[in-house]
């Protein structure tokens, strides 16, 4: 279905080819020959010998510089193959065959383990006796590190790394015994991609990384990150508890890719993956939709029970909190939208009863709300609302009458970045105890100095032992004092007993959710794309005008310049300046043409191109 708020208009014209439209030549007045070679799908911009440095190629056929989400790689998986082999792990194994399921890989072992909150059901794996998974991304090296990485697999694992800003591929590591080291010459983002198969009962795959001759340890957060913006649909994240309440056990709540329209109405049957039972968990949904004509919009959110939205700069919620049930609800998330890509999260919340969520878009050529199109939605996180999991689901024992002294601590260690600062905390923490009454709770940041605040007095009870608090800048005053600082290090939940008699307690789990702005840049600053090159098959003399539809965001920018080159690989290129639209110049004779697109973002924003054509003359031989 196409709806007018979101259709992309594009106009071509000669004959398609996979090297672009390239127009059938026609004689002009001053003896040379006109020809034009243009570029506006998908197809015609990844034809065979472009190269791109940082750059998307949407599949709706556009340039844009790389988007990211960050704290994982992407993972996919295959069921029913084992594709590679030891000494047979071609790449291009994968061409042509669509993944069973897609999810995002957090730096835990992948295993089998039925019924386990790191299982294989989110990747499409239902039998690990027969599949393959492969995982893309980046991951972030210091300069001559001495880096070591380590990956096991049953039956066969690999990993090759690229130097950062590019795809060249390095030799195939498929040794699974032992630590290989790794060159870092430069400090940055080194492109990495593993491929694993299995054909026998076992399967696991584990993979670790060392620094400077230090143990091997599992990657953390700051050291990952996804391009997704080559992908479509939405990342949905399942959380064990109430309001983002961490994962399952120990383990990261589950990060799924729905690629799949936005969020069309389900009553969750089956529940997704990561869950508990039927009830008592959550989820969160983030991404991005595209729009073409900028203005006014709203999200139409149905949900039971509660559930909040977020589109563009626009919030709204409803019975969001812990055990509030609802109905099904339906409310609007107003919004003023810019051309491009937007920003939209969705939380849905679960206490009891029915299970229903669903969303939908209304704006300018649709006053009525419509289901949003795969193909115009992409899970890039928002970068002012990252979402931090952490956990300790350690028992820690609370003395009774123990005090500050002897409390129960539970420790959550934040791997965060340089500028990344807190904006609000989800907390969902459990007590086994049988005097609620006697209990304080506090809570820690990292820093020095660190504010420990108290967030819960003596007084009430909480029937199931888990207690939930969120904690906004509107929150009364005092607990606003958690927030605004770095998310990075140690947070400590302290769990006393201020009162004699009554027994000890435990504090058996506690599970934090920091939303954070600031970090590193959700878009790549620059980026490039060089297309293959044409063999006008005699010399090219003039350049009569380059034209492009372009979408420029503030602190963006777009330049394009012409190559010509006498030698068949254009090793000898020879770039023009930046060109202005449609405006004629002279070039040197030469057989073949290059075109380069170049790229400038304020690393939020995306500009965009949307197509190309260059129209020039040649000698008529």
């Amino acid at each position: 279905m196409k709806h007018g708020y979101l259709l992309l208009l594009a106009a071509g014209c000669g004959f398609k080819s996979s090297a672009g439209n390239i127009d059938a030549a026609l004689p002009v007045p001053d003896g040379g020959v006109a020809g034009m070679w243009s570029f506006d799908t998908a197809a015609e911009f990844t034809a065979p010998g472009r190269t791109v440095r940082d750059m998307t190629i949407e599949p709706r056929g556009s340039l844009t510089p790389n988007a990211y989400t960050y704290g994982g790689l992407v993972a996919h998986g295959l069921q029913g193959m084992a594709l590679w082999k030891h000494n047979d792990t071609s790449w291009t194994k994968l061409d042509g065959k669509p993944p069973s399921g897609a999810g995002l890989w957090r730096g835990e072992r992948l295993t089998d383990a039925a019924g386990f909150n790191n299982n294989l059901n989110y990747l499409g794996i239902t039998d690990p006796r027969s599949m393959t998974i492969w995982l893309e991304g980046e991951v972030w090296l210091e300069a001559n590190s001495s880096e070591m990485f380590k990956l096991s697999g049953d039956d066969v694992a690999f990993f090759q790394i690229a130097p950062p800003g590019t795809t060249a591929y390095g030799a195939v590591s498929d040794d699974n015994n032992n630590a290989i080291p790794v060159a870092t010459p430069t400090t940055g983002w080194y492109p990495i991609r593993i491929g694993h198969s299995n054909g026998t009962s076992g399967n696991n795959i584990d993979f670790t990384h060392s620094e400077s001759g230090g143990i091997l340890v599992s990657w953390t957060r700051e050291r990952l990150r996804a391009r997704t913006s080559e992908l479509t649909g939405m990342l949905r994240t399942v959380y064990a508890r109430q309001i983002l309440g961490g994962g399952l056990a120990g383990a990261l709540p589950v990060a799924h890719f729905d690629q799949s329209d936005l969020l069309t109405l389900t009553d969750f049957n089956p529940v997704p993956q990561g869950t508990i039972n039927n009830d008592d968990w959550s989820a969160h949904y983030l991404g991005q939709i595209y729009v073409d004509q900028p203005g006014a919009y709203r999200l139409a959110i149905t949900s039971d029970d509660g559930s909040r939205g977020r589109l563009g700069t626009g919030r709204a919620e409803t019975h969001w909190g812990r055990d509030d049930d609802t109905g099904p609800t339906t409310y609007s998330v107003p919004a003023t939208l810019v051309a491009g890509w937007n920003d939209v999260t969705v939380d849905y919340n679960q206490h009891g009863g029915g299970r229903r969520l669903g969303v939908q878009l209304a704006g300018p050529g649709a006053a009525t709300p419509v289901v949003v199109p795969r193909d115009r939605l992409r899970p890039v996180e928002p970068a002012d609302d990252r979402l931090v999991v952490v956990s300790d689901t350690d028992a820690h024992a609370v003395e009774d009458n123990g005090g500050t002294a002897n409390d129960g601590t539970a420790t959550m260690t934040v791997a965060g970045y340089p500028g990344e600062t807190v904006t609000s905390i989800d907390l969902t923490y459990e007590v086994t105890t049988a005097h609620w009454d006697q209990l304080k709770v506090d809570l820690e940041t990292p820093g020095s100095p660190a504010s420990r605040l108290t967030i819960r007095n003596t007084g009430g009870g909480d029937a199931d032992g888990i207690v939930q608090l969120t904690i906004t800048p509107t929150s009364p005053v005092g607990l606003s004092g958690l927030l605004g600082g770095p998310a990075n290090g140690d947070w400590k939940l302290h769990v006393y007993d201020v009162v004699a008699a009554g027994g000890d307690s435990s504090l058996t789990a506690a599970k934090l959710t920091l939303h954070t702005t600031g970090g590193p840049d959700k878009v790549a600053r620059t980026a490039s794309w060089t297309s293959q090159v044409l063999d006008a098959q005699t010399h090219v003399i003039a350049i009569d005008g380059v034209t492009w539809d372009d979408r420029l965001q503030a602190g963006g920018g777009v330049e394009v310049r012409v190559g010509t080159c006498q030698q068949a690989d254009c090793s000898d290129v020879t770039w023009s300046g930046v060109v202005a639209k449609a405006t004629a110049f002279a070039v040197a004779p030469a057989r073949y043409l290059q075109l380069r697109v170049d790229m400038a973002s304020n690393g939020t924003l995306e500009p965009e191109l949307r197509s190309l054509a260059v129209m020039y003359r040649r000698d008529p031989g």
